[in-house]
């Protein structure tokens, strides 16, 4: 028997009533949540590691060249989750990772690209990870770690370029 209990998915085991969580009920329960609430839905990722670990780091608030839960910047956000997921190291700011890769069409956008946006105008100052339908996972100054859609007014105003990582397992380095 399955029911929903303070947003867990559980599993009661007939025999004994007794009610357990069941991690591949949850990992499937969270995948639905995301399809409600973010309009992801199952299938439209092939890294659903990506998922988990956003929901993990969201909420972490931002902390200016920070890499840890206690908090962390764009960049920093976005290298650990290119190591974790994809085995690929990416060193630097938003600007020298831009620098390192060849800018694709935001047309072409596809899971694990990067989304590059100038917010002075002048520069490349921050980045995110496109997930898919135009969302992204980044870490905001104001929101820390936090899930944004492309078409939203800011996000549309300050958006520069996407990019893709040619080689998955690769490192790539400032200069």
């Amino acid at each position: 028997m399955l029911f929903v209990q303070s947003g867990a998915l559980l599993a009661q085991n007939d025999s004994t009533g007794i009610s357990q969580q069941s991690p591949d009920l949850c990992q499937d329960s969270l995948i639905l949540i995301w399809a409600e609430r973010y309009a992801i839905f199952p299938g439209m990722l092939d890294e659903p590691r990506l998922v988990y670990l956003f929901e993990d780091w969201k909420g972490t608030p931002y902390r200016y060249g920070g890499s840890s839960r206690k908090g962390i910047d764009c960049s920093g956000f976005v290298s650990m989750l290119y190591d974790s997921v994809y085995k690929t190291i990416l060193l630097g700011g938003s600007a020298d990772i831009f620098r390192k890769l060849q800018p694709i069409p935001k047309e072409e956008l596809k899971e694990g690209d990067l989304v590059f946006f100038r917010i002075n105008r002048r520069r490349i100052s921050h980045v995110g990870l496109y997930l898919s339908n135009d969302k992204f996972i980044h870490a905001t100054t104001r929101g820390g770690v936090m899930m944004n859609d492309l078409k939203e007014p800011y996000y549309r105003r300050y958006y520069y370029k996407a990019a893709r990582v040619p080689n998955p397992a690769a490192e790539i380095t400032a200069d």
